[in-house]
């Protein structure tokens, strides 16, 4: 048993995560109930919607232009300054593209996003990110190449997510990674 590597999250039979819970609720463990096994629902944005006015689509044009013209005279490739200018457009596209409402339920199966259910098995943990006014979980994949399954909530929803997804995932402390933070700051 010396062999065995020392986590910070410990499984109990009971159900409870261990020491290692949110920020938010250190001082209310004591008195948190564990869930009663009720699915907790609510419904939000896919994602943050961030308004791009007609400077933001001029730069993307300016941008994506100067790439293409550049990759062109360059190099002389027609099919690499093709896909800069539809790469371009792709962006410009999806950057236009208004987030949908979403109901998401957390259950003891795992976490439904409108249809499709995510089981606790795929997942090692999750975490707790805010961005701005606005609240998510992150929850991590076991796979390599899985990416992590957000899904934003109310401040209000906070305290009984987190007891629900305490029940099932070990909580991880993580901040936002460098290409999250790039996208926040070009506004896409």
């Amino acid at each position: 048993m010396k062999d065995e590597p020392v986590t910070p999250w410990q499984y109990k039979p009971g159900g409870s995560s261990g020491s290692d819970s949110p920020p938010e609720l250190d001082q209310q463990n004591s008195q948190s109930q564990p869930s009663s096994g009720k699915p907790v629902n609510w419904t939000a944005t896919e994602y943050i919607d961030h308004k791009q006015g007609a400077l933001w689509y001029a730069a993307l044009a300016a941008i994506t232009l100067a790439l293409g013209s550049g990759i062109y005279f360059l190099i002389h490739d027609y099919f690499g300054t093709a896909i800069i200018l539809i790469l371009g457009l792709v962006v410009g596209v999806f950057a236009a593209r208004t987030p949908k409402n979403l109901k998401y339920e957390l259950s003891n199966d795992g976490l439904r996003i409108e249809q499709r259910l995510y089981p606790y098995s795929l997942f090692k943990s999750f975490a707790i990110i805010q961005d701005g006014a606005l609240v998510s979980i992150d929850l991590m994949p076991i796979k390599r190449f899985m990416p992590p399954v957000s899904a934003y909530f109310a401040p209000a929803d906070q305290e009984k997510i987190i007891g629900a997804l305490e029940d099932h995932l070990p909580y991880e402390q993580r901040q936002l990674d460098s290409i999250e933070r790039l996208t926040r700051r070009l506004r896409f």
